[in-house]
């Protein structure tokens, strides 16, 4: 009974969502309407297409105002000097080069069609990502409550903004959570191999790759396949991408340097604390996480240490590194599954509260279908709800870490 009441309420959430984002969208993009319209997967996409067909540089200025046209209808020519806010995101092709390996097989397709797709295969990698986040929480559930699940995740605010965007990040977040499933089965080099594949976006894969990396020197002699298929796949990438584009590392830091001027990228803790107080914290956490994973490093994969470090070093990327925007959450799937499997270890404030907090961008959705003239009067209410999204991340952190304190201390002397 339980499970069917789940389900008839994650049906709800979903068509919530859908009328939300087709009266509203703007409230789920987070970002100007022209960007919708095309999405982000649209400058990667171009800068392949040039690239391997017509062996133009993705990250030159030709390929940039192709794209910057095709967003704004002009290209783009500012100074970075200028205040933040009269800056526009200039859309370039920012990835490394070796991403366009991943989308070479849809470079001779027409525009149209690739988004198409791509909503769908990213909406399967998402599901998939939450089958292997039960299996590596050794979560046994119903087929019932595991649609409900996989729902509720989809028609998420975060899911729902990379899934209108076309985002990588969602390729991403599979990626990594596929690797901790393949580390956990003792598929080292398979680990190793999806690991280098989520350095298409370092930000979101570096601290990953930190507890990965401490992981594996703690049984050395039995784990050093993960670390040579990395490194070994990491480097065919990176050679790939030499043969394509001669000096790409340089035009890509270049890339780099610009997209931090003009796209506002900013951390969790920046935003909250200010830059100088948010740096020296996002610094201390890092090097407490380092700290915490030496610890843990002989941790088995299987084991429940194993776990919740992966899950602490998402959490804490979150965090520390520049990925504010709401669709990089992908990364918190295991972390707020994690908090769902303890239901029963955290106090009922907790509960409450985790409650209120999931669910508020829904009640809020449901407020303006049925009240949208009243509501919308009142200035932007569709985006407060997206605002609070954005510290769904801090929360999170706070709630797994007290509820393991809290398990900590029901243990006995003996079982320590």
């Amino acid at each position: 009974m339980k499970s069917l009441v789940w389900l008839v309420l994650s049906v709800l959430s979903a068509g919530i969502t859908f009328l939300s984002v087709r009266n509203t969208p703007d409230a789920w993009s987070y970002s100007a309407a022209v960007k919708v319209q095309m999405g982000d997967l649209y400058s990667p996409w171009v800068g392949a297409r040039e690239l391997l067909l017509h062996h133009r540089n993705p990250y030159g200025p030709e390929v940039s105002e192709q794209i910057q046209t095709a967003f704004y209808g002009h290209t783009i020519h500012q100074a970075y000097d200028a205040p933040a806010k009269s800056l526009i995101n200039e859309q370039r092709f920012a990835y490394p080069v070796y991403v366009v390996f991943l989308l070479a097989p849809a470079i001779n397709a027409d525009f149209l069609e690739v988004r198409q797709w791509a909503r769908l295969l990213l909406a399967g990698f998402t599901a998939i990502s939450v089958l292997l986040c039960l299996d590596i929480l050794h979560w046994h559930v119903t087929r019932t409550v595991t649609i409900a699940l996989i729902l509720f995740i989809l028609s998420s605010p975060q899911l729902i903004q990379g899934l209108r965007l076309e985002q990588l990040a969602l390729v991403v977040g599979f990626l990594l959570v596929a690797s901790a499933w393949c580390a956990q089965k003792n598929y080292l080099i398979a680990a190793g191999v999806l690991l280098a594949l989520t350095t298409i976006k370092p930000q979101m894969s570096v601290m990953p790759l930190c507890w990965f990396a401490i992981w594996t020197a703690g049984k050395w002699r039995k784990r050093w396949r993960i670390a040579a298929a990395f490194v070994a796949t990491l480097a065919a990438l990176i050679a790939g991408g030499e043969i394509l584009l001669h000096g790409w590392i340089r035009y890509f830091v270049d890339g780099l340097s610009a997209y931090r001027k003009y796209a506002h990228t900013s951390s969790l803790l920046r935003i909250v604390l200010g830059d100088a107080l948010g740096g020296i914290t996002a610094a201390i956490l890092f090097l407490a996480l380092l700290l915490f994973a030496w610890r843990n490093r002989k941790a088995p994969s299987g084991s429940p240490e194993f776990t919740f470090l992966f899950a602490v070093f998402l959490m804490g990327a979150i965090l520390v590194f520049p990925l504010l925007i709401p669709f990089n959450q992908v990364m918190l799937i295991l972390p707020s599954m994690l908090v769902l499997r303890d239901w029963k270890a955290l106090s009922r404030f907790s509960r409450f509260i985790f409650i209120a907090v999931i669910s508020w961008t829904w009640i809020t959705d449901l407020a303006l279908l049925i009240l949208p003239s009243r509501l919308q009067s009142r200035g932007r209410l569709p985006f407060f709800a997206s605002l609070l999204v954005s510290f769904f991340p801090l929360f999170l952190l706070l709630l797994n870490m007290t509820k393991r304190r809290n398990a900590l201390a029901k243990l006995a002397p003996a079982d320590l």
